[in-house]
C-alpha cells in the first residue's frame, strides 16, 4: 500500500501516513470505485443476457406460430409479453446501469499520486508534492517509555 499524498511505501493499511499525516481513508473510496467497476461490467452482461434471451424467446414464438405448432392467438400474446417484459427489464437494468456509473464519476474525483506526477491534478498540490518534505517521524519512534520488571513471590529483586 502507498500514500497517495507522498508515494510513501507503507508497511499495513493505516488510516493516516506515517510519513506526511496524509488521510489514507480516501484509499477506501478507490477500493470502492474498483467494486463499482466490476459491478457495472457485470450489469452490462446481464443486459446483453436478457435481451438476447427474451428476443429469442420471441423469435422462437414466431417460429413456432408460422409452422403452425401453437396457436396464432396464444403465439401472439406470448410474443407481446415477451416484448413488454423485454422493455421493462431492460429499463430497469439500465436506469440501474446509470446510476452505477454516476456513483462511479463521483468516486473517481479523489485524485491519485499517479495523476500529481503526471501533472493532471491542481498546480498548488504538484508544487507542494516537488517542495522538499523532511521526514516526520512515527508516534512510535518518539515514544521512550522504560517498563519496570515485575517480580513474583519469592524471586530476587
Amino acid at each position: 500500500m502507498f500514500c497517495h499524498t507522498c508515494g510513501t511505501q507503507l508497511a499495513q493499511p493505516l488510516s493516516y501516513c506515517n510519513h506526511c499525516g496524509a488521510d489514507l481513508s480516501t484509499l477506501k473510496t478507490q477500493d470502492l470505485a474498483d467494486k463499482t467497476e466490476t459491478a457495472i461490467d457485470t450489469l452490462q452482461w446481464v443486459i446483453i443476457g436478457t435481451t438476447i434471451t427474451l428476443l429469442g424467446m420471441a423469435l422462437g414464438a414466431l417460429v413456432l406460430i408460422k409452422n403452425g405448432a401453437i396457436n396464432e392467438r396464444l403465439g401472439t400474446a406470448f410474443v407481446i409479453l415477451t416484448f413488454i417484459s423485454l422493455v421493462v427489464a431492460e429499463g430497469v437494468l439500465v436506469w440501474r446501469f446509470f446510476q452505477l456509473s454516476r456513483s462511479a464519476k463521483e468516486t473517481r474525483t479523489v485524485p491519485q499520486l499517479s495523476d500529481v506526477i503526471a501533472g493532471q491534478s491542481d498546480p498548488l498540490i504538484t508544487r507542494a508534492l516537488q517542495e522538499h518534505l523532511e521526514p516526520v517521524s512515527s508516534v512510535t519512534e518518539e515514544t521512550t517509555r522504560t517498563l519496570e520488571p515485575f517480580y513474583g513471590k519469592g524471586e530476587r529483586r
